[in-house]
């Protein structure tokens, strides 16, 4: 059996219905499941989108449509109608829940609500209390499901109410979970010998990809029950964590910068950024999370040496003895930026991210990291290699990761 799907873009919105496409395909992915055929049609051709609709619910096959719902002209209800010979039928169920959501939000229904309440006849609803429209699946003659296009509220509607129809019609008789690691501060020896003492423990297979500095260990559980599965989950979790205890820092879509700001969010601790070479980067990127003037006091950006001695006030000995780009200007940067935000830690981040120039005390891709509390003064150097977006890319993630190790009690 070939599941299809069918995206009828409105307003010629391509990228949105690409990326709903995307989306599903990932959770299907999740299940060793894929679409046969995938199909964009702007809602204008509606004599493309017919014979695309014909073509697919023709023979075996699982169809998902998504849009052509929430339009005056409910092409989708309309056509699977038609190709079905089954009669448009109201429903009290969705046209209660039309009602609901515009009494809620203080919207008056029109008549055009009401026409979108009409599905062919034998049709289940597909409750939506995000718009209130809802959409539909019938089990005969093919399994036929329409949503509507809705980018926010579109995957979450499959999974909570197709998916599982999908999986059964599949033959798909046990739970599957693709689980993630994000690790940060290994090299690509050290990772792959720990990564051979984790498969020796488990009959999964492993995967991974590396960017800046960060792998992201991938595997796929299963269970015979939604239990055994988080059973399982729990078990390849614990030992992930025993071996890689020093580099893993999140799960599955976990990011570096969101998890350091919610540590830091949840712990109190203020802090304050001076960036060379970065150019801000880390202070944009500890700014992501909402609230971030809880926890984010000052970032400023010391590019030239200048910036350095007269904004933000190193002394300018140190400079001209041990270069802008030294241990003693970074833990100094760190101190500096603390003290003038009087915050909790200071941190700072100077280098040379190319291209190499004649008074250049170190290689290109040398950078000094540092950082600066009450209990703790510490500065590190780091040769990093690549164009020079990478070594400001690695930088960042490297201080972000110093920041996460040092509120989990690891440094």
């Amino acid at each position: 059996m070939d599941i299809k799907i069918l995206v009828i873009a409105e307003d010629n919105n391509f990228v949105e219905a690409g990326r709903i496409i995307k989306d599903i395909s990932a959770v299907l992915s999740n299940y060793s499941l894929g679409f046969k055929e995938a199909v964009i049609m702007p809602r204008d051709q509606k004599d493309g989108i017919y014979k695309v609709m014909s073509y697919m619910a023709s023979g075996d096959s699982l169809v998902i449509t998504c849009g052509g719902i929430n339009e005056s002209r409910c092409i989708t209800q309309n056509m699977a109608s038609e190709i079905f010979g089954k009669e448009l039928v109201r429903n009290k169920d969705a046209a209660d829940l039309m009602r609901l959501v515009h009494e809620s939000g203080k919207k008056e229904l029109t008549p055009y609500g009401e026409k979108i309440c009409y599905f062919p006849e034998n049709s289940f609803i597909i409750p939506n209390q995000n718009s209130g429209i809802s959409g539909f699946y019938l089990t005969e003659p093919i399994f036929f499901a329409a949503i509507p296009l809705e980018s926010e509220n579109a995957v979450n509607m499959f999974k909570n109410h197709i998916l599982g129809k999908v999986l059964g019609k599949m033959g798909v008789n046990y739970s599957v979970r693709l689980r993630k690691y994000k690790l940060f501060g290994l090299k690509e020896r050290e990772f792959e010998n720990l990564l051979e003492r984790l498969k020796k423990n488990y009959k999964y297979s492993f995967n991974y990809e590396f960017s800046y500095g960060e792998f992201v260990l991938s595997t796929t559980v299963s269970g015979i029950s939604t239990q055994k599965l988080n059973e399982n989950i729990k078990s390849v979790d614990d030992g992930v964590g025993e071996i890689f205890k020093d580099y893993l820092y999140g799960y599955d879509d976990d990011e570096l910068n969101i998890v350091c700001s919610y540590l830091l969010k949840e712990t109190g601790v203020k802090i304050a950024v001076a960036e060379s070479l970065t150019g801000g980067y880390i202070s944009d990127k500890l700014t992501d999370l909402p609230g971030a003037s809880d926890y984010f006091i000052y970032g400023g950006v010391v590019y030239s040496d200048y910036a350095k001695t007269d904004i933000l006030g190193i002394d300018n000995a140190i400079i001209e003895k041990d270069g802008a780009v030294s241990e003693r200007c970074a833990l100094s940067m760190a101190e500096a930026v603390k003290e003038k935000a009087s915050c909790d830690i200071g941190l700072a981040v100077t280098g040379f991210a190319g291209p190499e120039t004649p008074s250049d005390n170190y290689p290109v891709g040398t950078v000094f990291i540092a950082l600066f509390g009450s209990k703790l003064k510490e500065v590190r150097k780091y040769a990093f290699s690549g164009t020079r977006m990478d070594i400001k890319a690695y930088t960042a993630k490297m201080a972000l990761f110093w920041v996460y190790r040092l509120l989990s009690g690891m440094l």
